[in-house]
């Protein structure tokens, strides 16, 4: 009884850290521009338009959730802006009652529960499925969070909160002895899809992987084939959103194009030759010519790519063009940007060491290669392809959860001492680093 009642205190105790660093960090958000984002005078894209600077975010969440409208890229994001409509729908509520657009504290207390949501999966995970200790898997916790990437993910809105936690989400569950169960892998594949095209496939891969230990090639066919049910589900919503909602989407752009050029025609008609151009270099540069590569890149070297940007800025926030986005039409920042500073690239490879060690200790275990799945694909995807090399530092929070799995199973297997204490010692220089580094140069851009 006693120790049932500690278990239940302790477990309260690490939802209340998680509670607290997020609500700060969302706290943190709400102080960056609220007089005009909470304005009711301004149109939603006018007032977040401008002052929404967070390299390779956008601003389309919040702009979605003040007034709802299909802004994102169906092919890539074929349900998030329905998904969100829930939130809408509350904001509207709140927005009539206290008179302001609430859109902003929608959003904070929202992604405030999903990545407390998430923190816990992960404990579960190093407790449950890997047999940690308390002190490490709080420890790997912290470690894991103090990504830099994955620390924005957690409050700046954009689609990755949502697909770190359906992944870690599906990690958990196909751990399991038993595997996952079959309509749990189809919901999320179905809502995580729905997020962003390319999870499902990493659901399917994970699922697939979790079925194979525990059933014969005919019935991983059939479980398969069952993916068909969910996949032609989202097709007519997509179809459905396509006709409809969105005819109404590219009405409503067009007759705002028209009246800009009623406005003043020579402005107008200058900044959509501006668009023209950079669309075309852009273009220039995709690796196949179609819509699906529009963000691929074959100009960057994906050496500096591996090293700046999905490893380097993922973890380790660059001094330099803080905040700026490549992508931009005006103030763009470099693809390759640099640390003027020595230490930041010994903390870089001191997180692959680790990760190294951790895929060879771990390599038997099929909760490692459960967590490499969605690394390996976007390993392919962003180093590959070069799919968003501009910015691929911003996906971190869809592959990186597998580092701290990957040391853990590390600490877990190895029987050596001395190893396990250069680990824990070597995490916890990392951590302190981490969110000393990169909150020391957050906190003073968002505050005003």
């Amino acid at each position: 009884m006693e120790r049932s009642t500690h278990h239940r205190i302790h477990v309260f105790l690490i939802v209340l850290l998680g509670l607290c660093i997020f609500g700060a960090m969302n706290g943190l958000m709400l102080m960056h521009n609220p007089e005009t984002w909470t304005s009711q005078r301004l149109g939603a894209w006018t007032a977040f338009h401008k002052d929404f600077v967070f390299s390779g975010f956008d601003q389309f969440t919040y702009i979605v959730v003040s007034k709802w409208r299909p802004l994102f890229e169906l092919y890539r994001h074929p349900m998030l802006a329905i998904m969100l409509w829930p939130l809408t729908w509350i904001n509207s509520m709140l927005s009539e009652y206290f008179h302001m657009n609430c859109a902003i504290y929608v959003i904070a207390v929202t992604y405030t529960l999903v990545s407390t949501a998430t923190w816990c999966l992960l404990y579960a995970i190093f407790r449950r499925r890997i047999g940690l200790s308390r002190t490490s898997s709080l420890l790997l916790l912290l470690f894991y969070f103090g990504f830099a990437y994955v620390l924005l993910a957690s409050f700046v809105p954009d689609h990755m909160i949502w697909t770190q936690f359906l992944l870690i989400l599906t990690i958990y569950l196909a751990s399991s002895e038993k595997g996952m169960k079959c309509w749990h892998a189809l919901v999320i594949y179905f809502f995580a899809a729905g997020v962003t095209l390319t999870n499902g496939i990493k659901v399917w891969l994970m699922d697939m992987l979790a079925a194979y230990h525990s059933a014969n090639y005919t019935k991983l066919f059939r479980r398969s084939l069952l993916y068909f049910i969910p996949t032609l589900l989202m097709g007519g919503i997509y179809l459905w959103h396509q006709e409809s909602l969105l005819a109404k989407e590219e009405s409503y752009r067009e007759l705002m194009r028209q009246r800009a050029i009623e406005r003043d025609s020579t402005a107008a008609m200058k900044k959509f030759e501006k668009d023209s151009i950079y669309m075309a270099k852009r273009q220039g540069k995709q690796s196949v010519d179609s819509r699906f590569f529009a963000f691929t890149d074959n100009t960057v070297d994906r050496g500096q790519l591996v090293c700046e940007n999905f490893f380097g800025e993922g973890f380790i926030l660059h001094r330099d063009h803080l905040m700026e986005d490549a992508n931009a039409r005006k103030n763009i920042r470099p693809v390759i940007v640099h640390y003027k500073d020595w230490w930041n690239y010994v903390a870089e490879a001191g997180i692959v060491v680790l990760f190294a060690g951790g895929i060879w200790w771990g390599r038997r275990k099929r909760l490692l290669w459960l967590a490499m799945m969605p690394f390996l694909f976007d390993v392919c995807l962003h180093i590959g392809l070069r799919f968003a090399a501009a910015d691929v530092y911003i996906m971190t929070a869809h592959w990186a959860y597998v580092i701290p799995i990957a040391i853990g199973l590390m600490l877990k297997e190895s029987k050596k001492a001395l190893l396990q204490k250069t680990v824990l010692m070597t995490l916890i220089v990392l951590t302190v680093f981490l969110w000393w580094h990169n909150l020391n140069l957050l906190v003073p851009y968002i505050l005003p």
